[in-house]
């Protein structure tokens, strides 16, 4: 069995806010959770856990400071190893790449560059219009992407999303084909819940 071409959309804004909020908290970051403050956050169970074939990984994000601090947040971003198994066969090759950095600059530390959703949206109806590509992967909870994937599904394209319980819009899981929470991918101990 062939598995899905697919490419990922990692909005880091979002997954990185929502991840901050819950250790706030008092979730429980596991180990090997790699985490910048409020601009990177990464697990390498995201990719793990599937069978798709990745044909690339984008991660957008976005940052105050000059240039050299812009590229150090790049350099960071792509030096982050992802694995994927793209076969049934217990005794066959898996795959391995590099995040690939979408890093804007924002003028403030509490500003959400518009950048990075404007970007994601282009790039990802530019995958759906590919014959190669099976399925989009996207990372967040936000319910503005919600036309978006609607479009991307209209193309034939089969939608998976992942994204944190805290901060999911609520109605994000009515228009998507496969449904993976991150709660128990970056957390050893979720907060009681009262």
């Amino acid at each position: 069995m062939e598995m899905q071409r697919t490419i990922g959309f990692a909005d880091g804004e979002n997954l990185v806010m929502r991840f901050q909020a819950m250790v706030e908290a008092g979730a429980i970051p596991k180990n090997d959770v790699v985490h910048e403050r409020d601009c990177l956050v990464w697990h390498p169970e995201i990719t793990r856990w599937s069978m798709f074939d990745f044909v690339r990984f984008n991660y957008y994000t976005s940052t105050t400071g000059d240039m050299p601090k812009v590229n150090a947040l790049r350099d960071s971003i792509c030096n982050v190893e992802y694995e994927f198994t793209y076969t049934h066969n217990d005794d066959v090759p898996y795959g391995t790449a590099n995040l690939v950095p979408h890093v804007f600059h924002k003028p403030s530390k509490n500003t959400k560059a518009r950048n990075v959703d404007l970007q994601i949206s282009i790039d990802v109806l530019r995958a759906a219009h590919l014959p190669s590509v099976d399925s989009i992967f996207i990372l967040s909870g936000d319910g503005d992407y919600i036309p978006l994937i609607q479009e991307a599904s209209r193309h034939g394209k089969e939608i998976w999303l992942g994204a944190f319980s805290s901060g999911l819009h609520p109605s994000l899981r009515h228009y998507i084909d496969v449904f993976c929470e991150l709660d128990d991918i970056f957390f050893s101990q979720l907060p009681q819940k009262s």
